[in-house]
């Protein structure tokens, strides 16, 4: 007996041509986008100008530095635990 023709299984799992699907693959309709609001751009400048500003201000150390030095610094303590207070609440 002679068999001619495709049986079903070698039908359906004959190859199909994968050049094609994968070019299909590599186009892509939709290119995620990214765009910043306005207050991220705002929050981007005010980060860059507080970066380039000076961590440490010079004059304010020196004023402290010779009122302890002179004896004449006063610590007020209810100031301090104000503002500890104000921080946490």
């Amino acid at each position: 007996m002679k068999i001619t023709g495709l049986s079903t299984l070698q039908a359906v799992s004959r190859p199909t041509n994968t050049r094609d699907n994968v070019r299909k693959a590599d186009v892509r309709t939709n290119a995620d986008s990214f765009q910043a609001s306005e207050t991220a751009k705002n929050f981007n400048t005010a980060r860059k100008a507080s970066a380039a500003a000076p961590d440490v201000r010079e004059a304010k150390i020196a004023d402290i530095k010779a009122q302890m030095e002179a004896g004449t610094y006063n610590v007020n303590a209810y100031t301090i635990a104000s503002k500890l207070v104000d921080a946490i609440v």
